[in-house]
């Protein structure tokens, strides 16, 4: 499953989401998106994770303040 994370703090790097995402289960991938002229966070990152444990992260994770950015998550189609 693709997740789609969205209104991210532009300090928050792949490490960060990966790890917040762990407790959920396994992380195959985290990437933040970047703009590809300056290189600077767009403010949106990717985790894939398995279908289940997904879910239950989106569910429990959507929302929350995360570095001072409530996040809006999503499944990505």
């Amino acid at each position: 499953m693709k997740i789609l994370i969205g209104n991210l703090s532009k300090m928050t790097t792949a490490r960060h989401l990966a790890d917040l995402f762990l407790p959920f289960g396994q992380v195959f991938n985290a990437k933040i998106i970047r703009d590809s002229t300056t290189g600077f966070s767009r403010g949106t990152g990717l985790i894939e994770m398995d279908a289940r444990s997904g879910g239950i992260a989106i569910k429990k994770l959507n929302s929350i303040q995360f570095m001072n950015s409530y996040m809006e998550i999503i499944e990505a189609r």
